[in-house]
């Protein structure tokens, strides 16, 4: 399939500025104009259109120009495997994936902002998804005293979404642990009106799903213990009762089959109102609101998800960040990083969010946005967004999460009882590190 090139031409602008006007960007940047054309690879979404919109505020701003190459998710990674790998890149901004962000990071495919722009850091209030906008190198993961790779562009964290008429109904209030989530499934279960909780268990995204289970009850995947060192934790005593409620979730409250329930029959199980609670990405927030597509506009809400028995709340982190290849020209560098700092300012992203996008930092409330009720989701994400954790931070990150899927899949369709399929999961996960060079450590068996 042959991309999409978007080019925004003004015809027009806001107001006009003399040559040598001068925006101020977030960290000292000035975006004058006059800054040479830059071109960014870019994913089609359903917040595309939100963030063409931002695009075209900053040409009108600045006179400065931006070409997008919109690709289907499914090949954009290889078009920037293609861009950073050339003599020359084709892009001066990459849109990567979290999933893709270590291999990219670990391949020093990009420059670092601070090479860039000397001493540059995000503005402050921007969220770094887990740390993963900084990479340490010598460690091979990420971490906040890494050098700065990028800068995020679209924050898809979890939240857990509720069904207010329900709730309402039923006297509920929104749940502070895993236990009251569950008392509150089982409640709207034996009411009878709508699965108590949906659950996303299929094995292509389940163990994005679980994450926030696992984390909240203070236990991962895997650490890493030093260069090429890692120890295989995903089947200690936490990570078991994180499974346990998992799949207590999954079979007692929910639809039937939940092993086979991904990311779309969710969401058309809450859009229906057959379903009353999940956890889900936060970009599902317009299909809910969208009156073409949902039952439920206006009778949805989103909180945070809820917290482990030490109090730990983690959401799975689903965002894109914007890097800047090391193989196109210095000034084509400069320019792509005066966009990215723009981008990143508050006023811009409280646009963003009008314009139907989902922003990058964590400052923005309801108040920003004229407590809109559209906008009620927002402290939920800002919430949720600070407590985002990647659990594979590592360049296999897709390989070890296909590597575990089936285990805890099982799990949760009964052909495994929890602790068997975490020590299988162990197993699959140490082999696929093993195979890629890193030595070993592991939990004994549950």
């Amino acid at each position: 399939m042959q991309p999409v090139i978007l080019t925004f031409s003004r015809r027009s602008v806001l107001h006009a500025c003399a040559a040598a006007c001068i925006v101020a960007a977030g960290a000292g940047i000035a975006l004058a104009q006059g800054q040479p054309p830059i071109t960014m690879a870019i994913n089609q979404s359903p917040w595309l259109k939100s963030f063409v919109a931002m695009v075209d505020e900053y040409e009108k701003e600045t006179g400065n120009k931006v070409e997008l190459d919109v690709t289907p998710f499914g090949g954009l990674l290889e078009k920037i495997r293609n861009s950073v790998r050339g003599a020359q890149g084709a892009y001066d901004i990459v849109n990567v994936n979290s999933l893709w962000l270590s291999e990219i990071y670990s391949g020093e495919f990009l420059a670092p902002l601070g090479d860039v722009q000397a001493g540059y850091a995000l503005p402050e209030g921007v969220l770094t998804y887990g740390d993963t906008t900084n990479w340490d190198a010598a460690a091979g993961t990420f971490a906040s005293g890494g050098a700065l790779m990028g800068v995020p562009v679209n924050g898809n964290v979890q939240v857990l979404y509720y069904n207010t008429d329900i709730y309402a109904k039923l006297g509920l209030h929104p749940p502070m642990t895993w236990d009251e989530l569950l008392a509150n499934a089982q409640a709207i279960q034996k009411e009878g009106e709508a699965y108590g909780f949906v659950p996303r268990a299929a094995r292509d995204s389940i163990v994005y799903n679980f994450t926030p289970y696992l984390f909240s009850h203070d236990a991962a995947f895997f650490k890493i213990t030093g260069p090429d060192e890692a120890d295989v934790v995903v089947n200690s005593p936490e990570a078991l009762t994180a499974l346990e409620t998992y799949a207590k979730l999954a079979t007692e409250s929910g639809p039937p089959g939940p092993g086979n329930i991904a990311q779309g029959e969710l969401i058309q199980l809450l859009a229906t109102g057959k379903g009353a609670q999940a956890i889900a990405v936060i970009a599902a927030w317009g299909q809910l609101e969208d009156p073409n597509s949902s039952r439920v506009v206006g009778k949805i809400s989103a909180a945070l998800l809820p917290a482990g028995p030490a109090g730990t709340v983690a959401s799975s982190a689903g965002h894109w960040v914007a890097g800047i290849p090391r193989n196109v020209a210095p000034e084509k560098q400069k320019a792509a990083l005066a966009f990215l700092d723009w981008f990143a300012a508050k006023e811009r992203q409280v646009d963003y969010v009008r314009a139907g996008g989902v922003p990058v930092r964590g400052d923005i409330t309801g108040a920003d946005l004229g407590d809109e009720a559209a906008f009620r989701f927002i402290d939920a994400y800002s919430q949720n967004a600070q407590h985002a954790v990647m659990g594979l931070p590592f360049a296999q990150a897709a390989e070890a999460s296909d590597a575990m899927a089936l285990s805890l899949n099982r799990a949760v369709i009964g052909e495994m009882t929890p602790a068997q399929a975490l020590n299988q999961a162990a197993a699959d996960l140490a082999g696929v590190l093993e195979r890629n060079g890193f030595a070993v450590t592991r939990l004994p068996n549950l």
